[in-house]
């Protein structure tokens, strides 16, 4: 298991810095605050978790301001019900982990709300490419937030995390700017 441990501390802080080059600021922005919420949760503990969710947090919000600045938009005003499948979820998720959120329960409705509101807006004004970065965020988030609050257990999850976690934010730095 050192092995792994030290592959994931090397590996887990190149991610991000890997997908800027040659993107927009306010894509590099993004995937900034992701690299901060990368490496706080290298650590563990409530503060680590706790300033990790921060930066994603964050790189949600810095999200949705990117992918409003790209042309195009107006997909959920045509096709509503393309919402009704990541609203549900979320909407499922955060009912399964209300009692088990205890003190995290505020930061967690709102980084929520920030992931919702992020794949959201992928969807809406994105590319394809975009939209399914948005929808693979909520599904890397929802594994780690069943694991993390001990919901569940899922085989490989941390493998399935960093595969989903990794593409989706490579799809939506790769979208069009």
């Amino acid at each position: 298991m050192a092995g792994l441990d030290r592959a994931r501390w090397l590996t887990k802080p190149a991610l991000m810095p890997l997908l800027m080059p040659g993107r927009d600021r306010a894509t590099r922005v993004a995937l900034g605050f992701g690299w901060v919420g990368d490496v706080a949760l290298l650590g563990e503990g409530e503060v680590a978790f706790q300033v990790g969710l921060a930066g994603f947090l964050a790189g949600h919000l810095a999200w949705i301001a990117a992918l409003r600045r790209r042309p195009g938009g107006g997909r959920l005003r045509d096709r509503p019900a393309l919402a009704v499948p990541p609203v549900a979820a979320a909407a499922v998720l955060n009912a399964v982990l209300w009692r088990r959120t205890g003190q995290n329960r505020v930061p967690v409705l709102a980084y929520s709300g920030a992931l919702l509101a992020m794949s959201l807006t992928a969807l809406d004004r994105g590319s394809p490419a975009a939209a399914a970065g948005g929808l693979l965020f909520l599904v890397s988030d929802a594994v780690l937030a069943l694991e993390k609050f001990g919901v569940t257990r899922i085989p490989a999850a941390e493998g399935l995390v960093m595969v989903s976690y990794a593409t989706a934010q490579a799809l939506l730095a790769g979208a069009p700017a």
